[in-house]
């Protein structure tokens, strides 16, 4: 217990701290602080009222009614006319003495993560109210002994009192802690329904500005159709149909979030089907494929087999029309947490600037290319929460990386 030995508020709420675990909510901290002074507010009790409050949220009201009490003398620790100093830093209080009570009520959330909860320090009629006096009077310009001491409410020490409020105190934040995590659950659900509500419309819009979009560009195909037959080929045509091939695919790109249908699939089976079809192409080169399975087992992921086949066609592809009589290596291993595409062929190295670039919109290297390829699969990963990066080139390989997160359930 604190003793006027160590006149140090500090000392006196860190042993008085350690004495519990329990964390009190500020609703709590608010309803305390009102029980304590509605009192004094209601019949004007002559009282003197020491506070410290870095925030007054919860609470104003009162404090307002007291300050028209003319009975009541209150003197804030944050008023620098009547402190010389505060350096108490996250700590607050308020003590209360008249003839009716006197009483305590210090908190400190600066050891909460969420700085709304705290540890608690609260004496009604008890000595412990004249030692927090004691220790917080040095900083004060006016001498208040006399005046504090005046008052002559019950100062024994009331054990089996403050034990039961205490209590009492407990079981109130237990149901105030339970009452607030109810109200934030409700409210993150409404806030789930009301944003899905929000995103459902705006999907819709874009489906709909999408089906028009492309009604109108169907209509400006046609007429450059129209005018490459009677002009025949033309630089600024062939760039009319590249430009309308292109706004095509930026508007499949703008729904391909509204469109993703997520499963749960084995990923080594899908990139197995992938192969299969890559088979029918690579002859034309003189490529083929080695795949390398190093999970020896199943690595299940949550994706959208379609974007993914597509994101892996357009490695493969790249790989192909860069080499030939090579063998194309696809590897699968996985981690803790991913299961990881490595794509190598020993082609032509990527030089260094272009390396910076490849994922880059609008970049390519090749003559008649757009450079969405690379970019457009760097997009459909991250929608599967997935991403692609070049790992090396060099004179001797090029090696392309594709992560995807493993399901809960390849994990568990």
């Amino acid at each position: 217990m604190y003793r006027h030995n160590k006149k140090n508020l500090k000392s006196f709420l860190s042993t008085e701290f350690d004495n519990t675990k329990e964390l009190f909510s500020k609703r709590t901290v608010c309803g305390l602080l009102r029980s304590l002074l509605e009192p004094i507010a209601s019949n004007n009790a002559k009282s003197l009222i020491f506070t410290r409050f870095k925030n007054t949220n919860g609470i104003e009201g009162i404090i307002k009614r007291l300050e028209y009490c003319s009975n009541v003398e209150m003197y804030s620790f944050l008023d620098f006319d009547i402190v010389s100093k505060d350096d108490l830093v996250e700590t607050e209080f308020v003590i209360i003495t008249s003839h009716r009570y006197n009483a305590v009520l210090i908190w400190d959330y600066s050891d909460s993560k969420e700085k709304d909860e705290t540890k608690l320090c609260i004496r009604v009629n008890s000595k412990d109210v004249n030692e927090v006096f004691e220790a917080v009077k040095g900083k004060l310009k006016i001498n208040f002994d006399e005046k504090f001491y005046s008052y002559r409410p019950e100062r024994r020490e009331n054990a089996l009192l403050n034990d039961a409020i205490y209590n009492v105190l407990k079981m109130l934040n237990e149901n105030i802690k339970e009452n607030d995590f109810n109200l934030k659950e409700q409210e993150a659900f409404a806030y789930s329904l009301q944003t899905q509500d929000s995103m459902d419309e705006i999907n819709a819009n874009i489906r709909y500005c999408c089906h028009e979009i492309k009604n109108q560009l169907s209509v400006l195909d046609i007429y450059s159709k129209i005018l490459e037959k009677k002009f025949g080929e033309d630089n600024n045509i062939g760039l009319i149909q590249k430009s309308i091939s292109l706004i095509r695919l930026q508007l499949d790109d703008l729904r391909a979030n509204d469109n993703l249908n997520f499963e749960e699939k084995d990923l080594i089976e899908v990139i197995k089907s992938s192969i299969e079809v890559f088979n029918s192409i690579l002859p034309e080169r003189n490529n083929k494929i080695k795949f390398i399975d190093n999970v020896k087992g199943r690595a299940i992921v949550f994706i959208d087999e379609e974007r993914f086949f597509a994101v892996l066609n357009n490695i493969v592809k790249n790989a192909d029309e860069s080499t030939e009589n090579d063998e194309i290596e696809i590897r699968i291993e996985t981690d803790e947490k991913y299961a990881k595409i490595f794509i190598k062929n020993h082609g032509e190295k990527i030089n260094d600037e272009i390396q910076t670039k490849l994922f880059t919109e609008g970049f390519s290297t090749k003559k008649n290319g757009w450079g969405l390829g690379l970019n457009i699969c760097k997009k459909y990963l991250a929608a599967q929460l997935g991403s692609i990066s070049l790992v090396k080139s060099d004179d001797n390989e090029t090696e392309f990386l594709i992560t995807v997160p493993l399901s809960q359930k390849a994990i568990n």
